[in-house]
């Protein structure tokens, strides 16, 4: 018992002693002794010698007003040699800082001389990390609560260890010149170029707004990225766009690791204001320099010229970032090659302007180009208008229909992700066998409306088509289609519509449907992101005036087999329940009569198309 008594206060005793000498002996004041010990050891003259000898370990501090807030800076407290040149071969803290002919330092009479001094600029306005901190662990940014770490040298240890080999690297310094520095062609900046020139090659440009540089509005705003969020979680937000969020309809880029590399260091010198100056007016990218060319206002142009200026511009605003357009394909969005013979000149200008006029779920952005830009644009996709050469049924739906539906006819093709409505699956045997084969073959046919489904009429001839969903049939659904069943569905709506129509309808609406299809129609329930296929959405004008009566009311009464969307009829609803509920529906898509949705005492106004 003495023997585990004596053990354990010597335990004790040695714990306190080592707490004791961390709070009385610091790292730093070795790290100072140390310096002071070889820096008179190299002296150059007594008088330096004599210098040194005097010195004692003590805190350093500058206090940095020049460059955006007060920053206290005590980094030279451990990187006590930063400023001494014979101490250029040391290891860290005992290291001098390179010289750099990059960011301004010059040689005078073979005497290196700094641009950015120690005194002025301190430490942190470049590397970041905490100036305060005293230890490695709070003045690097090693802890996961500081937002400033130590920029290309530190990855705190909640970061995703697949992440963070990638973000060390002197290369991440230059987010922080960039604060400075906004010329595009700085040559102490060559990732900010790099990252720039990729914003703008691969479309960013057009979804997210960055000050002085993008004017998107689809995606989160920019402007402010570095200062908002730390290095990997740019990186994880460009290589998994739904990482941090489910919802999220920003495409997954096929970039190379040095790519993203390139984008993070860009998205990091994002801090929304230039700490030599007031606001960002000299940071004002052209974008003819930068991958969006200025236009050409001049409508006088001939038609072939309107051509070439039109292949010009979908080539500079990086339309093959998402689309296929001849061999150059971003794996996003629908495939161009032949788009004069799917849409028609109005189309393709309205789409330009507004897509979701046209296609409400759509992610393209809409971009502020001038009206002479669209029509050249719109001028050469109707020249495109060679149709693939499909030597058989399966080739066909190869070159026509696997991008969306995938190669296995499962609605997983590589732009399906990005598509809303999402591709049919066409391996569901239960609503394939549901619907008459007339009504496929009239889909590929005319395509259906408010939807990324083309229509194939101009591109296939009858015989095509329907061989075309013979192969569906053989390939996918591999079950005998079943004799339908008849069902009591009026082909024209029993209910006249009217304001107490509506009114009943949207009653059963707000009672029966906001789970799924949400309190706007939107198709964004509570329920919606578990739903595969997503709920339709009801505000979409195109698809909903496209339907007949007899389609909308079997819907709701029957439902859509391989679906969410239950047999109402099965839940008490009568067929002239279901005229009520179609006619609060197509009110949705008319201007000129848009309904309130209310709930209790709450309303929510419908929004325009």
């Amino acid at each position: 018992m003495k023997l585990a008594l004596s053990i354990a206060s010597l335990i004790v005793l040695v714990v306190h002693g080592v707490v004791f000498y961390d709070q009385f002996f610091h790292k730093w004041e070795r790290y100072q002794t140390a310096y002071f010990d070889q820096a008179r050891s190299q002296a150059r003259n007594d008088a330096e010698r004599a210098e040194l000898s005097e010195r004692s370990p003590r805190i350093e501090q500058i206090i940095v007003t020049q460059f955006g807030e007060s920053r206290v800076d005590r980094c030279g407290t451990c990187h006590i040699a930063i400023d001494d040149p014979r101490f250029a071969g040391l290891g860290h803290p005992l290291k001098a800082h390179p010289y750099s002919a990059k960011l301004g330092d010059v040689q005078v009479n073979g005497i290196w001389q700094r641009r950015h001094k120690f005194s002025d600029f301190g430490c942190t306005v470049c590397h970041e990390g905490q100036g305060r901190g005293l230890t490695d662990h709070y003045a690097h940014g090693e802890d996961h609560y500081w937002p400033e770490p130590l920029l290309g040298y530190v990855v705190q240890a909640n970061w995703k260890k697949e992440f963070q080999p990638h973000l060390k690297g002197k290369d991440y310094m230059e987010a922080a010149c960039a604060q400075c520095h906004s010329e595009e062609k700085f040559a102490g900046t060559p990732q900010i170029a790099r990252g720039r020139q990729l914003f703008f090659s691969n479309n960013c440009y057009g979804c997210h707004r960055i000050e002085g540089i993008s004017d998107g509005t689809l995606g989160p705003e920019l402007t402010e990225a570095g200062k908002k969020f730390k290095v990997d979680y740019l990186w994880e937000s460009i290589v998994d766009p739904r990482a941090g969020m489910a919802s999220s309809f920003m495409p997954k880029f096929d970039l190379k690791n040095d790519e993203i590399k390139a984008l993070v260091i860009f998205l990091k010198s994002r801090h929304g204001v230039n700490l030599t100056e007031t606001s960002l007016s000299q940071y004002r990218t052209r974008l003819h320099a930068t991958g969006a060319p200025a236009s050409e206002t001049s409508t006088t142009l001939a038609a072939g010229d309107i051509i070439a200026k039109g292949r010009k511009l979908v080539e500079d605003r990086a339309c093959a970032a998402c689309h296929k357009i001849g061999e150059k394909d971003g794996g996003i969005a629908p495939d161009l090659s032949f788009e004069g013979l799917m849409k028609d000149d109005k189309w393709l200008v309205d789409h330009f302007r507004n897509p979701r006029v046209v296609m409400p779920d759509s992610i393209m952005p809409g971009f502020r180009f001038a009206e002479a830009d669209f029509q050249a644009m719109s001028a050469y996709l109707m020249t495109l208008k060679t149709a693939p050469v499909s030597a058989s049924q399966a080739d066909t739906f190869q070159a026509l229909c696997a991008r969306c539906h995938g190669d296995k006819g499962d609605g997983l093709g590589k732009t399906a992700l990005y598509i809303d409505p999402a591709p049919r699956d066409l391996t569901k045997v239960a609503f394939m066998n549901s619907k008459p084969r007339e009504r496929f073959v009239q889909s590929v046919k005319e395509g259906v409306h408010g939807t990324s489904m083309p229509a194939w009429s101009k591109v296939l001839n009858d015989q095509q088509v329907s061989g075309l969903v013979d192969y569906v049939y053989a390939t996918f659904v591999k079950e005998k289609g079943r004799e339908l069943k008849p069902r009591n569905v009026p082909e024209k709506n029993p209910v006249a519509s009217s304001a107490q129509s509506i009114q009943r309808g949207e009653g059963i609406f707000l009672a029966r449907c906001t789970g799924c299809h949400g309190r706007k129609a939107d198709g964004k329930g509570p329920n919606s992101l578990d739903i595969v296929p997503r709920p339709r959405n009801l505000r979409n004008s195109p698809f909903v005036t496209s339907l007949s009566d007899r389609r909308v009311l079997e819907a709701i009464l029957y439902g859509v087999q391989g679906t969410a969307m239950p047999p109402w009829v099965d839940y008490g609803l009568s067929v002239n329940d279901a005229g009520d509920l179609a006619n609060f529906i197509r009110s949705l898509t008319q201007k000129s009569a848009r309904p309130q949705l209310r709930a209790g005492n709450q309303t929510w106004q419908q929004n325009e198309q």
